[in-house]
C-alpha cells in the first residue's frame, strides 16, 4: 500500500503542528534559563495596596506643606481678606469716635407735684406734671405653686409723658425727645416704688427738665437716673466692633501659624515619601516585578 506510506510523513507532521506545547515553554520554543515570575500571595498585595495608599496621602501633605512656602498660597489669600475686614472695622470705629452730638431741646423746669407712692402689696405710684397725672401700679403674680404673690413690674395706668414736649421743639427732635420722656417717666416712677419699699423719702423737688437733661458726651438725653440710651447706643455698638475686630485679628493669627506650620513639614513630608518610595521599590524587587 504505497499510498499509505506517501501519506504518512505529512499526517506525522500535521499531528506536530496541532499538539500542545509542554508545560512551562510557552509556545514551545522557551530556551534554558527563561525567569519564570512567582506568584504573589495575598500578604504581599496587601502590602502593596497599604503602601500604595500611604504613598498618595504623603504626597498630598507634600503638596499641601511646598505650598505653604510659596509667595501665592491659600493661607496668605485668607490672610490679605482678613487685613481688609480688620481695616473696615477700624473705619467704622473711626467714624464712631468722631461721630457728630445728637441734636437736643431742653425742657423747662416744670415741677412734678403730688408725688405719692405705697409699699404695700402691689405698689402703686403717682405723680403730676403740669396737666398730666400719671399713675402707675404693679401686676400681682404668683409663684409656680399658686402660693405667696411674687412683686410684678409697674404698668402705666394713666398720663401721657410724649404730650410734654414744648410745642416749639424741632421735628427732628421732638420724636427722639417724646421716646425718651416716656421710659424716664417709668425710670422716675420705679423709683419712688423702691424709695417707698426701702423707707426713704420721695425726692425733693424734682422737675420735668429732671428727666431729660442734655448729654455732655453725645448731645442726647439723660433719664432720671442718669443713664444715656444714645451713649448706650454708641457703646454697644463699639462693644461690637472692638469684638469683631478682636476675632478677626486671633483668626488672622490663627492662618499665619498654620501656614508657619505646614511650611515646617516640608523637609519631613519628603523623607515620607522617600521612604515610602524606597519599600515599593524593595517590595518590587522582592516579587520580581
Amino acid at each position: 500500500m504505497s499510498w499509505w506510506r506517501f501519506w504518512q510523513p505529512n499526517a506525522e507532521a500535521r499531528a506536530e503542528e496541532v499538539a500542545p506545547p509542554p508545560p512551562g515553554r510557552p509556545g514551545g520554543r522557551a530556551g534554558r534559563g527563561s525567569p519564570v515570575a512567582k506568584p504573589e500571595d495575598d500578604a504581599t498585595r496587601r502590602r502593596r495596596e497599604q503602601l500604595r495608599k500611604r504613598r498618595e496621602m504623603v504626597a498630598f501633605d507634600l503638596e499641601r506643606a511646598e505650598s505653604a512656602t510659596r509667595p501665592d498660597n491659600p493661607w496668605q489669600e485668607r490672610i490679605d481678606l482678613l487685613t481688609e475686614s480688620i481695616a473696615t472695622v477700624d473705619a467704622d470705629l473711626a467714624a464712631l469716635a468722631a461721630q457728630p452730638p445728637e441734636p437736643t431741646f431742653p425742657l423747662p423746669e416744670t415741677p412734678i407735684t403730688g408725688i405719692g407712692a405705697t409699699a404695700t402689696e402691689p405698689a402703686s405710684v403717682g405723680f403730676t406734671i403740669g396737666p398730666q397725672t400719671f399713675r402707675f401700679a404693679e401686676e400681682a403674680d404668683w409663684d409656680q405653686r399658686g402660693g405667696a404673690i411674687v412683686r410684678g413690674d409697674l404698668r402705666q395706668r394713666s398720663g401721657d409723658a410724649a404730650a410734654l414736649v414744648p410745642a416749639g421743639a424741632p421735628p427732628e427732635v421732638g420724636a427722639a425727645l417724646a421716646r425718651h420722656l416716656v421710659e424716664s417717666a417709668m425710670v422716675f416712677a420705679v423709683d419712688l416704688r423702691d424709695r417707698a419699699l426701702d423707707g426713704e423719702p420721695p425726692p425733693e423737688r424734682p422737675t420735668l427738665a429732671d428727666l431729660a437733661r442734655p448729654c455732655p458726651e453725645c448731645g442726647g438725653w439723660r433719664d432720671w437716673r442718669g443713664t444715656c440710651d444714645a451713649c448706650t447706643r454708641r457703646a454697644w455698638h463699639r462693644q461690637g466692633l472692638v469684638a469683631e475686630r478682636t476675632r478677626l485679628g486671633k483668626e488672622q493669627e490663627s492662618e499665619a501659624a498654620d501656614r508657619r506650620k505646614w511650611a515646617d513639614r516640608v523637609p519631613i513630608a519628603r523623607r515620607r515619601l522617600a521612604d515610602v518610595d524606597a519599600e515599593l521599590a524593595k517590595l518590587e524587587t522582592a516579587g520580581g516585578r
